[in-house]
């Protein structure tokens, strides 16, 4: 399991690997319009607000130990920090498998 830590407007915030389902159920309470599938959250994102109380409602779904003072107390840099961690740790290795799944479905396919 991969973990980081990062600091925000002071506060040590640990960045954890989620299981499948943790993310999934993430997802779906992130943006509910996805109902937790990957290949919707662009449709769900282009129904997003774009202001601050996104941060603030959002940001604490996923780091719970983040409170609305911290986020206005933290700098942008931080949370962008936060969140490339988040991404970094949950998602970094899906690259690696993605790449490996197309080439031996390729594979398979020439040699038919």
């Amino acid at each position: 399991m991969r973990d980081r830590i990062v600091t925000v407007a002071g506060k040590n915030i640990s960045v954890t690997e989620k299981k499948i389902g943790e993310l999934e159920k993430l997802t779906a309470e992130l943006f509910p319009a996805s109902k937790g599938k990957i290949k919707d959250i662009q449709k769900a994102l282009n129904n997003l607000e774009i202001d601050w109380d996104l941060l603030y409602d959002k940001l604490p779904i996923i780091f719970p130990e983040l409170t609305k003072d911290d986020i206005k107390n933290a700098y942008m840099s931080e949370i962008e920090a936060l969140l490339q961690a988040f991404v970094d740790v949950n998602f970094f290795g899906i690259k690696k498998i993605a790449n490996q799944m197309i080439r031996f479905a390729q594979t398979s396919l020439q040699q038919k």
